[in-house]
């Protein structure tokens, strides 16, 4: 249980804390890749495309609207099928996601305070892309550059705080972000490492 003094204006903080082991793996895993090379570049989208497809689904029939009104706005399925395309390379069928039966409005932004924060590494691995010697590649950032200039970030944290204001949604909150990254790890195992190194 997550004690009241660290709830009230710190649901960031709060949640930054609860993943920050998985979200360190997760960084190491794709830092393996040179997102420059085009097979590894795919290789990203493609561990990323696994899960956000049906995660972003789930969100969708969970209701998250009610509380992310501008949700519709956010998803990043169709961009991140859309480089796929131009690398010539297919969405995976879609897996089924189920994050928690009872999805509460702090457990949806839970999930969401994963999918919302990596618009900060993608801002970082965008520029990264953008070198690459191979213009497939640097044509083909729709997914990371999604919502450049749009400040996404900042007006989910509003939203965030104002939804996590006491322990018992924190810990629905945590959840929901545990349960999420573990999704991606489990992606980037499936998906990232037959590709890594590979020539173009």
């Amino acid at each position: 249980m997550i004690s009241p003094a660290r709830t009230t204006g710190n649901a960031r903080l709060i949640l930054k804390a609860a993943t920050e082991a998985q979200h360190h793996s997760l960084d190491h895993g794709f830092g393996a890749l040179d997102l420059k090379n085009r097979n590894d570049y795919k290789s990203f989208l493609t561990a990323q495309a696994a899960v956000l497809r049906p995660l972003e689904n789930w969100l969708t029939q969970q209701g998250i609207a009610r509380v992310l009104p501008d949700w519709p706005a956010r998803r990043r399925s169709e961009a991140v099928a859309s480089d796929l395309a131009g690398l010539n390379t297919e969405m995976l069928a879609d897996d089924a996601v189920s994050i928690s039966d009872r999805a509460s409005a702090p457990l949806l932004l839970g999930v969401a305070y994963v999918l919302e924060g990596s618009r900060l590494g993608a801002q970082y691995l965008s520029r990264e892309v953008a070198a690459s010697p191979d213009r497939a590649v640097r044509d083909n950032m729709r997914f990371l550059t999604h919502g450049a200039g749009q400040k996404l970030w900042p007006s989910f944290l509003e939203i965030l705080e104002r939804n996590v204001i006491d322990p018992a949604a924190a810990d629905e909150a945590a959840a929901g972000a545990r349960a999420t990254f573990d999704l991606f790890l489990r992606s980037q195992q499936r998906h990232a490492p037959a590709l890594a190194g590979a020539g173009a």
